[in-house]
């Protein structure tokens, strides 16, 4: 039952980051940035589609990190644990599911480097969150900063 627990607690994450999207959205909303040959409906469709991909691209890599710490690594002694080079790697996931959004929201001159913030925020920031707080026992320190974080 401890399973469903976490796995619903990483879609709980989610949603929750979800929801910055949609705040980020709103924000982009008022704070415009200056176009090159596109609507900003348009524009704010790409930059939502883009935030999407980051997001689902940390969900996957959530869910196959605790596929792979909970079922697939055999842990025999204490240096087994030490899987943080994997971790990392899953971390490229999210960190690549930036590019699409890079080529759609391009057009614009100003705004870019708080839009691609953002979408790093979303996507690295929902699988850190995700991984440090529902990673399996014998992981849960393989996040950075788990061991200041998790104390059970």
């Amino acid at each position: 039952m401890k399973y469903v627990r976490d796995v619903f607690g990483v879609f709980i994450i989610t949603t929750i980051f979800f929801g910055f999207i949609l705040l980020e959205i709103i924000f982009l909303e008022t704070y415009t940035p200056e176009l090159d040959r596109m609507e900003t409906g348009e524009w704010l469709s790409n930059f939502q589609i883009s935030a999407f991909i980051c997001l689902i691209a940390a969900l996957v890599a959530s869910l196959l990190w605790y596929v792979l710490a909970q079922w697939i690594f055999k842990i025999n002694n204490s240096r087994d644990a030490r899987k943080r080079l994997i971790w990392g790697l899953l971390s490229l996931l999210p960190i690549v599911a930036v590019i699409p959004g890079v080529f759609l929201t391009a057009s614009a001159k100003t705004g870019l480097a708080l839009v691609y913030l953002f979408f790093l925020g979303n996507g690295v920031g929902s699988y850190w969150l995700t991984t440090l707080l529902f990673s399996p026992s014998a992981f849960k320190y393989t996040p950075f900063g788990a061991q200041v974080f998790r104390r059970w």
